[in-house]
């Protein structure tokens, strides 16, 4: 039998079809096949807890000799000893860690709330407190009512004017009859900068809103230096000489644990020693072999003293696992610093005279506006009047082990429980009434949040934020009540999510097949 060609034709054409299609079936399948397999290897994404308290119990004592002060605060919350980590994955080296804000992003690839490349959560606790002179040089009058939120802006990061391309922190805005205005930043950083007994000292300052005012005192880099990956290989791992079992690395399922689990530069002798870092190349001549999950820490601890940057230790500071898993923990933040450092960038403290001070704590793997905020105090050293917060006064000078005072003795050292609470959206614009007439609408209820604060008269004459409001209670005006109505719950998230590349590459598959099929029977006809 002899079939018109057009007959031939035809009939190629839709085997050629189903073959293609086929194919492009196959081949997505495969794709997704690797999605599953990735899915189920992939390393955990923490999400925001919707559960999360809104308060948080700290209890706070302070003390002064002759030329330091010291400060002990303490909370229960995820221990946060370690910051984010560079691990092997059996063939090259990658990030690890970042916030659960971050991952959040991730888990729902949205590039407009962060990064959408975290593959695990892992952020440090730290506890940060704000010293306001109102007689003083620096002296930001606003922060004697309002507190922290004088730094906090409808712009910063994770708010609602946020620009996710600019990662704007806590800054001042521009006060021309208070030109020097400046606030002195207490930065209690548990993974990047305490193991090696050290805190870090910054100040926030003005700037016009395109930049963050966040700064090291002295114009000097941070606590840590970044190890980062380059070539598929960190700059540094582990100098077996200094670590527990001669190891060069800790394994990742160990990191919370794991004793090897910071390091710091060669040649530092700061308060408190860990092992060094040694040069990658280095490690692999002295028989080092990568395997995976091997992890070393992503932030390279360096010793600041000497510099206004470095003028505060956290000598006596102790974690204290409260979980069988020990990842939870009660941390006992204990930091201190001369009275007065000659840095015009610090608070300079003197007997008898009284301050604004305001917390706030970073637990549970946070940044951004997920941390924990009092509002503003009073802090008093010595019988200087009317304080919520008041400093004992011992003898003698110095910071050492022999002249710390003992904090465990409450009969010298009174404690004062101290309430922090979740801001949600709440700044210093919403506050005083800057925001009245803007929308924003919650982006779980989708019902608009009001712009109008009820207290705004008040605080621009001379009330706080405490006369109205309690960090906790049942009461109409309690923030336990009123920061969920300002996006203040978190939405809930999957522990575990495909990696957003495994998806692209799954659904490219299968639009290269289908191509296949179009440019198949275009030849055809």
């Amino acid at each position: 039998m002899i079939l018109h060609r057009s007959r031939v034709s035809k009939v190629g054409s839709t085997v050629g079809i189903m073959r293609w299609t086929l194919s492009a079936i196959f081949i997505g399948a495969i794709g997704l096949g690797f999605t599953t397999i990735v899915r189920a290897d992939a390393p955990r994404l923490v999400g925001l807890d919707q559960n999360k308290p809104i308060n948080l119990p700290i209890k706070v004592q302070a003390a002064y000799n002759d030329d330091t002060m010291f400060f002990d605060v303490e909370w229960d919350g995820n221990r946060g000893d370690t910051h984010d980590l560079a691990r092997f994955n059996g063939s090259v080296w990658e990030k690890q860690g970042g916030s659960r804000r971050e991952a959040q992003a991730t888990i729902d690839n949205d590039p407009a709330r962060g990064p959408t490349n975290i593959k695990s959560t892992n952020y440090e606790s730290r506890i940060t407190w704000m010293l306001n002179d109102p007689n003083g040089p620096n002296a930001v009058p606003e922060f004697s009512s309002i507190g922290c939120f004088a730094a906090c802006h409808d712009n910063s990061r994770a708010m609602p004017a946020w620009d996710p391309s600019k990662d704007l922190t806590k800054y001042l805005h521009i006060d021309p009859e208070h030109p020097n205005a400046k606030l002195d930043m207490w930065h209690h950083r548990i993974a990047r900068a305490n193991p090696i007994g050290m805190s870090d000292d910054q100040k926030v300052i003005q700037t016009d809103g395109t930049t963050g005012g966040r700064k090291g005192d002295g114009g000097i880099g941070a606590p840590y230096e970044s190890n980062k990956i380059v070539d598929g290989k960190p700059k540094w791992v582990l100098n077996n000489e200094d670590t527990v079992g001669g190891a060069f690395a800790f394994d990742f399922a160990n990191t919370h644990t794991d004793p090897n689990n910071a390091f710091m530069r060669d040649g530092d002798s700061p308060p408190k020693t860990v092992a060094r870092a040694l040069d990658y190349d280095e490690a692999l001549q002295r028989g080092y072999v990568p395997q995976e999950g091997d992890t070393v820490p992503y932030r390279r601890l360096r010793d600041l003293r000497g510099t206004p940057r470095g003028d505060i230790t956290a000598l006596g500071t102790t974690i204290t696992p409260t979980s069988p898993d020990a990842h939870m923990a009660h941390i006992e933040s204990s930091t201190q610093r001369l009275l007065d450092t000659g840095d015009p960038d610090d608070t300079a403290l003197a007997d008898g005279h009284v301050y604004d001070i305001a917390f706030a704590v970073h637990t549970g793997m946070v940044n951004m506006r997920d941390h924990y905020v009092s509002f503003p105090m009073k802090l008093a050293l010595g019988e200087a009047g009317a304080a919520d917060l008041h400093a004992v006064k011992i003898a003698g000078s110095g910071r050492d082990d022999a002249d710390r005072p003992d904090f465990s003795d409450l009969d010298t050292f009174p404690e004062t429980n101290v309430d922090l609470f979740l801001p949600g959206i709440t700044s210093r614009e919403f506050l005083l009434g800057e925001d009245v007439g803007k929308e924003y609408i919650d982006p779980v209820t989708k019902a608009p949040v009001s712009q109008t604060h009820g207290g705004t008269l008040g605080l621009e004459n001379g009330m706080t934020c405490a006369d109205c409001h309690t960090p906790s209670g049942t009461g109409p005006f309690s923030m336990a009540n009123l920061t969920p109505l300002r996006d203040g719950v978190w939405t809930p998230s999957p522990l575990q999510v495909p990696e957003p590349a495994t998806i692209v590459t799954s659904l490219l598959a299968v639009m290269v097949g289908l191509s296949l099929v179009a440019w198949r029977k275009r030849k055809a006809d």
